[in-house]
């Protein structure tokens, strides 16, 4: 895997939005050894039921079900190219959807960690699209339930509370964020 992403809006694959809400969309990324995938961008059609007007955006490649399996390991040729793909599909939604924010799930903290790295590095383009925000484990309590209490939880180890990043975000904060939230930069951040 690359280890520094460089997001550009004007370096993507062809898109085809396959819904005339822009809530699905598929391209196809180049993979290492040569071949291709087709790779999904789905957003939820509820907001989710405690963050009003967040939407849940997945990403990847078809399970047998027509799930996405947003945990498949993809070795992608060009890694930059890619996530500059969904995150334009992502401007275009919310370009069509004002008022709307978009969720995106680290769904294990190595994938929260990369995403995170990923804003900070190219926070300042990126910063030219969308205000950008961050919650530790709300997707994770809100996923698993009340389940989650019957295993000892570290209730310290929360911050339910979105917060804004900015350029001064540190680079390895106090709790590792796992739940990215994005609008257009014309919206003001209101979580």
């Amino acid at each position: 895997m690359a280890n520094t992403f460089k997001i550009n809006f004007d370096d993507v694959y062809d898109i085809n939005t396959t819904s005339c809400e822009m809530r699905s969309a598929s391209f196809d990324t180049e993979l290492a050894d040569g071949g291709k995938k087709k790779l999904m961008v789905e957003i939820s059609d509820q907001a989710h039921e405690l963050m009003p007007n967040v939407y849940n955006l997945a990403f990847g490649p078809l399970k047998a079900n027509g799930k996405i399996d947003d945990k498949a390991q993809i070795k992608h040729r060009d890694y930059s190219k890619a996530f500059s793909t969904i995150l334009l599909h992502a401007r275009a939604y919310l370009a069509n959807n004002p008022g709307h924010y978009l969720g995106i799930d680290g769904s294990n903290n190595s994938r929260a960690m990369l995403y995170y790295k990923i804003i900070l590095d190219n926070f300042e383009y990126l910063s030219n699209y969308f205000n950008i925000g961050a919650v530790k484990y709300y997707v994770r309590i809100t996923r698993l339930g009340k389940h989650q209490y019957e295993n000892p939880f570290d209730f310290q180890d929360i911050k339910p509370d979105a917060v804004r990043i900015t350029r001064d975000s540190p680079r390895y904060p106090e709790y590792l964020y796992n739940y990215f939230i994005f609008t257009n930069k014309q919206i003001a951040y209101q979580h």
